[in-house]
């Protein structure tokens, strides 16, 4: 976390310049430090989407070129304008705030990710932007299975879903806490129809809810009354 009082009546006019000539004419634009484990994971995630490392403009904070703004004026400014963190990485996907190294995994994970490569040229064939999506589609499934390890629950639910209903209902009835419980509503998710065909390889039916309790893939609604103990 960078210490310093952030002055949002102030904001240095160079600084606000220059942050805002990398967002427009950079396809990744992503503020960091050079010793940040947080930064070099967005990245990662970032390539995954389909941007190229080459794509991927940094500033890193503590190694700053002596010819820019101060780089408390650039963070300053970049929490001011948009992300309200005084944390790295503070990363920016086609012209657009994403957030910081969590935010940028769920873009991936909901194919945002893949949707702002294609839109920025950074991806240039349609077919290529639809693989990137089904590979995040299964990994977004995959990883979320195996962080429900330890007793947790996974749920891949949308808002206007009956069986969706039913298995939150489940879940409360059973008493069981919201930090156990990890909940996705995909409905407006690129990676949402990808998800559900992975579904339909992993249970009988495609149609969600996709839910996991302990690392497995639950097979229907009786499986998940059977792990909570729920009234059904």
């Amino acid at each position: 976390k960078l210490k310093w009082t952030a002055d949002c009546n102030n904001i240095d006019t160079a600084a606000r310049d220059y942050v805002e000539d990398k967002i427009a004419n950079s396809k990744v634009y992503l503020i960091g430090l050079t010793y940040c484990g947080w930064c070099t994971w967005a990245k990662e995630y970032i390539v995954k989407m389909g941007f190229s490392s080459s794509d991927i403009v940094v500033d890193n904070l503590d190694d700053l070129p002596s010819d820019v703004p101060y780089k408390m004026d650039i963070i300053n400014y970049a929490y001011c304008q948009y992300s309200q963190m005084k944390t790295v990485p503070q990363v920016f996907l086609n012209q657009n705030f994403v957030g910081g190294a969590s935010d940028t995994r769920q873009a991936y994970y909901t194919g945002a990710g893949a949707k702002a490569a294609y839109d920025s040229g950074a991806i240039t064939r349609y077919n290529m932007f639809k693989k990137e999506v089904k590979k995040a589609a299964i990994e977004f499934v995959d990883d979320g299975v195996a962080r429900s390890s330890g007793g947790k629950y996974l749920v891949l639910s949308k808002t206007h879903c009956r069986h969706c209903f039913a298995a939150k209902d489940c879940l409360k009835d059973a008493g069981i806490p919201d930090s156990d419980i990890e909940l996705y509503e995909i409905n407006d998710f690129q990676t949402h129809d990808e998800i559900k065909l992975y579904k339909g390889r992993l249970t009988p039916t495609p149609y969600t809810p996709l839910l996991a309790y302990n690392g497995k893939v639950l097979q229907d609604h009786a499986a998940l009354v059977k792990a909570t103990g729920c009234s059904g």
